[in-house]
């Protein structure tokens, strides 16, 4: 039983995956998954920076940096100086950026929509809590692994 889980986990998010694109381009929305990733950590994240950014999305910092210029360039974030440590610089989402996040959001639901359709309340909360659980776990082992 547990071999299947890989193989639905990966079917699963390459149904979402391209459920989101397809909507994406016919809603003439053209974004790399890194750069909605950031977008939302921006959005998220109160003084966020490119280190929060690259804690909460596991890569490095000039993988990240790359992301946040072409951002930058599109003009859907904004950085200003930290006011607390002036190396620092701290990301805000512009009108702009606000708006192509809106846009994402509205298809991103419309693709749970579609997938959930046919479960219940109790059977969402129960994905929730069991994908928590295994995230969780994946990550404390992933720690456990960067210490030994």
């Amino acid at each position: 039983m547990k071999e299947n889980i890989g193989e639905s986990v990966h079917r699963l998010l390459h149904l979402y995956r391209h459920q989101v694109r397809s909507a994406a381009l016919e809603a003439n929305v053209s974004m790399p998954v890194t750069h909605i990733r950031s977008l939302k950590c921006v959005n998220k994240i109160n003084n966020c920076s490119a280190k929060d950014i690259s804690d909460r999305l596991s890569l490095d910092k000039s993988q990240v940096t790359r992301v946040l210029k072409e951002l930058l360039t599109s003009n859907y974030i904004t950085k200003v100086r930290s006011p607390e440590n002036h190396r620092s610089q701290l990301l805000s989402l512009t009108d702009l950026g606000h708006e192509q996040l809106s846009k994402i959001t509205t298809l991103e639901q419309a693709a749970v929509e579609r997938m959930t359709r046919n479960l219940t309340d109790q059977q969402i909360n129960d994905f929730i809590r069991i994908s928590d659980t295994m995230i969780s776990d994946c990550v404390s082992l992933s720690k456990c692994d960067k210490q030994n």
